[in-house]
């Protein structure tokens, strides 16, 4: 697909700029629906950046003390900075930890900031998507629809930009219609759109792990909609969120 993207007479790598852009998006959204909730944007920025640095750093160190055996062989790999040099789990966990340590800090609601940042994602994951498409990360199956893409020979699926397009325009949606108020049904819903999209959107895509007849992604998207679902259903207005 689009391994590198052109600029001018240089190109650069197509996944880390487009990461940086994802975050970039998902701090901004961020930000400015932030200032809907009453919070500042300096608040907002903050806590990410800081669960950001908080994971990346975990995730990164973690790989060096698993794969010691290799980087003790070779300590320039350490200084390596690949995608298959983090790992993820224990990179989110740090990332959460160090983000609610700072609301800690600085006296913040969980709520609201959760809020903001999950709007925010929306946007983010919406760029990741759209370079997903142009790497080959998240590839479609093959298919005769007059709007498939090319991909080495096979027409495919464009799943990637299936799943940009939705969370674009569920961001647009909370965007224009959550209300300020209910910052915590803001959050879940945002949830619930997401793992709504990839329910739908994983049914298109090639090369999944499957549970019997499902796709284990699909299976978990549906497990975490139900539960969105029934807090929301159930959820009463709290005296923060009361109108």
């Amino acid at each position: 697909m689009y391994p590198t993207l052109p600029f001018g007479p240089a190109s650069l790598p197509t996944a880390p700029i487009l990461a940086i852009l994802a975050v970039l998006v998902t701090l901004e959204i961020a930000s400015r629906y932030g200032r809907k909730l009453g919070l500042h944007p300096d608040d907002v920025w903050n806590t990410a950046l800081i669960g950001l640095a908080a994971g990346l750093i975990v995730a990164r160190v973690w790989n060096v003390f698993q794969f010691w055996h290799i980087y003790r062989v070779e300590p320039s790999l350490i200084f390596s900075l690949r995608p298959s040099g983090f790992e993820f789990w224990p990179g989110v966990i740090a990332a959460f930890i160090g983000g609610y340590a700072y609301l800690l800090y600085r006296a913040l609601d969980p709520v609201r900031i959760g809020a903001s940042l999950a709007v925010g994602m929306l946007g983010g994951a919406a760029v990741q998507a759209v370079s997903g498409h142009l790497t080959g990360g998240i590839l479609g199956l093959v298919s005769t629809a007059p709007w498939a893409q090319p991909y080495f020979g096979e027409f495919r699926h464009p799943a990637g930009l299936y799943l940009a397009l939705g969370l674009a325009l569920l961001a647009v949606a909370l965007w224009l219609r959550g209300s300020s108020q209910h910052p915590g049904r803001v959050f879940l819903l945002a949830v619930l759109g997401y793992s709504l999209m990839r329910l739908f959107v994983d049914g298109f895509r090639d090369g999944m792990d499957l549970i019997g007849s499902m796709r284990a992604a699909q299976v978990i998207a549906l497990i975490v909609a139900l539960a969105c679902a029934a807090l929301l259903a159930r959820r009463p207005k709290d005296a923060g969120e009361r109108s």
